[in-house]
């Protein structure tokens, strides 16, 4: 669509071209980036894990015991947040006993972060 500028006694008037959407180009962009940045940063602070307390932890393993059920635990070991799917076979100590399909885990009771 174009508009008729054939009145004006300017040339510049008579000859301007509107670019249309690309002006907004830079302030959609802009808009996009930040968008992005904040959805990011929402995605690593929803990543925070509640550490569960100490007594349903012991509870949680033990009902996995128990009933032979599966659980998902998650533990902090070097500074690094690692998961493990198993059956809780054994307590020895303070630690636990998780077996799964390719791997026998000896877990400290004190690293466990969260059971599911």
């Amino acid at each position: 669509m174009s508009v008729d500028r054939s009145y004006s006694p300017y040339e510049v008037i008579r000859m301007y071209h509107d670019r249309g959407m690309m002006k907004w180009g830079a302030f959609a962009t802009g808009e996009l980036t930040e968008a992005q940045n904040t959805f990011e940063k929402e995605k690593k602070d929803d990543k925070v894990i509640q550490t569960l307390p100490h007594h349903l932890v012991l509870y949680l393993l033990n009902q996995s015991f128990s009933n032979q059920l599966q659980i998902k635990i998650k533990y902090q070991s070097k500074n690094k947040l690692n998961e493990v799917y198993g059956f809780v076979s054994e307590f020895i100590n303070n630690q636990v006993r998780v077996k799964s399909t390719d791997k026998i885990y000896l877990i400290s009771i004190e690293q466990i972060i969260n059971i599911s």
